[in-house]
């Protein structure tokens, strides 16, 4: 038992060193959004498979309690709204959707602007 609590308390600061680094990238949506429909069908099976995806894995909420699972987050008025967090708090964001090649395009300046992302 005192082995595996050393082993443990060895291994713990390692775990806040990763979760420190620990991007996602949120999708804030609202049932009946037209952006949000097309966003899905362009994009939604997509993303996880790209570089980004596996950067800044992506978390869908409602917009009705978005703010209960972050931390230092603005408003959001527009769906969708696409949030990059880090450790639940607010980084930078994308609000609306109007095509496949914008948003990727943003998604990338957003990254590297605000990440180590390469």
């Amino acid at each position: 038992m005192k082995l595996i609590l050393q082993t443990l308390l060895l291994l713990m600061p390692w775990q806040f060193v990763f979760a420190s680094e620990k991007y996602n990238l949120v999708y804030v949506e609202q049932q009946g959004c037209f952006y949000c429909e097309v966003w899905d069908e362009e994009i939604a099976h997509i993303y996880p498979k790209t570089r980004e995806g596996q950067f800044a894995p992506l978390i869908r909420l409602d917009i009705s309690n978005y703010e209960t699972k972050m931390d230092y987050v603005e408003p959001v008025i527009f769906t969708p709204t696409f949030i990059l967090i880090k450790n639940s708090s607010e980084i930078s964001r994308v609000e609306g959707y109007i095509g496949d090649d914008i948003f990727w395009g943003m998604l990338e300046v957003m990254l590297k602007r605000e990440t180590d992302y390469k």
